[in-house]
């Protein structure tokens, strides 16, 4: 009885394990190729890797119209990927992606994680949260795709004030117009 009841155990492991869903080449080419017929295939392009997307800004704290970069990471698979970056209204305000904003067209140099994303910090001081991610297939890639999107929160400080100039400096100038 315990024999049957391990041979059984073992034969349905086996056919789960057989019948499971893993990242094989065949999966890009079956249901990716049709939109990205003329990209390397790629595992990182598809997947959205079970939400190990990460993203995080070079500083906490930037002055009004500093550059902000944005560095996201994560996937555990080879290959392309698209990453986009949004600001605090929603506007995509920067993409890493191929030549014609999809794979890599197959030219090589691809887009792959770590990818940096940049833009100017908002011109007004404050407390900003954008969202920064990788852009590619639902779970199995083919026909939808989905955003797996961060949030990147930062704070731009306003500018500090310039002493007034001294009065009596003013009243000379003003001297000279008279």
């Amino acid at each position: 009885m315990r024999r049957s009841f391990l041979i059984i155990t073992l034969t349905l492991a086996a056919l789960l394990v057989g019948t499971s869903s893993f990242g094989y080449p065949s999966l890009y080419t079956s249901r990716c190729a049709s939109c990205h017929s003329d990209d390397t295939t790629s595992c990182n392009g598809c997947h959205n890797h079970h939400y190990t997307v990460n993203a995080s800004a070079d500083q906490p704290t930037y002055e009004p119209g500093a550059m902000v970069t944005v560095t996201v990471n994560g996937g555990d698979e080879y290959g392309w990927i698209r990453g986009l970056l949004y600001d605090q209204d929603g506007q995509e305000i920067d993409r890493a992606a191929g030549p014609t904003g999809t794979g890599d067209d197959g030219l090589g140099n691809p887009v792959t994680f770590p990818v940096t994303l940049q833009a100017a910090a908002p011109a007004l001081p404050g407390t900003y949260t954008w969202q920064a991610g990788w852009y590619g297939g639902a779970n199995q890639g083919g026909g939808t795709h989905l955003e797996d999107l961060k949030d990147v929160t930062f704070t731009v400080e306003g500018i500090s004030s310039v002493p007034d100039e001294p009065r009596d400096t003013w009243d000379k100038v003003k001297t000279l117009y008279r």
